[in-house]
């Protein structure tokens, strides 16, 4: 898939390895995940931050001690541009128990896609192989992107 796919996409899904891998800068994926927020930021696509993705970005820096780096984390979420959270209501749940119950992928992975469903946009951005598997949606992996 090219990044192009995105383009005019409104409400696209940025599950958490994307996020973590931006921050991080990751070796192999910081530069595609810093083109993506980019891009973002410069309005070629919107994007959506779930509280699963809010509350799995802090777990890691909060169990380290990693204070400063937690509320930085926040931080950015809270500030960047084109980034617009959800809030989750009751037909998402029901829609994230039907997709756990039909590909048997963890739930908060089905609450990520439950999300992309209920967006204009109708997709999701991650590096999770196994959410290439549902067909209900658009599923960006970095590993496939192009940029």
């Amino acid at each position: 898939m090219h990044s192009k796919d995105l383009d005019g996409r409104r409400g696209v899904v940025i599950d958490t390895t994307v996020f973590i891998y931006l921050f991080e800068d990751h070796p192999a994926f910081g530069d595609i995940c810093e083109n993506l927020f980019n891009q973002i930021r410069d309005g070629v696509f919107s994007a959506i931050v779930t509280p699963i993705t809010a509350a799995e970005l802090l777990v890691k820096p909060l169990k380290n001690g990693q204070l400063s780096i937690a509320d930085k984390y926040r931080n950015a979420i809270r500030n960047m541009p084109n980034i617009s959270n959800i809030k989750f209501e009751v037909e998402i749940g029901f829609m994230a128990g039907s997709l756990k119950a039909k590909y048997g992928l963890s739930l908060p992975d089905m609450f990520q896609v439950a999300a992309a469903l209920a967006q204009p946009a109708n997709a999701i951005i991650t590096n999770d192989r196994d959410l290439h598997r549902v067909r209900e949606t658009d599923v960006f992996l970095l590993n496939d992107l192009t940029i």
